[in-house]
């Protein structure tokens, strides 16, 4: 009898940790598409059109394109 009961014991056990384990394994998984996710729109910019050479920059980091007119 206290056979069976430690086998019980020993499943209800072997269980809960298996669900706190695929649980934890879960939550990691869904914070790295998270990470994942801002990192692909950290690399995402608004682009303004050069109105000398048509071409379109970075709003942020906006560079002379080469032309003697550019304004930035």
């Amino acid at each position: 009898m206290l056979l069976k009961f430690l086998t019980l014991a020993a499943v209800i056990a072997i269980a809960w940790y298996g669900f706190k384990l695929v649980g934890r394994i879960g939550q990691q998984h869904k914070q790295k598409l998270t990470r994942d996710e801002k990192a692909a729109r950290d690399g995402v910019a608004d682009t303004v059109q050069c109105p000398v050479c048509d071409a379109y920059i970075a709003e942020d980091i906006k560079s002379n394109c080469g032309k003697a007119d550019c304004p930035y």
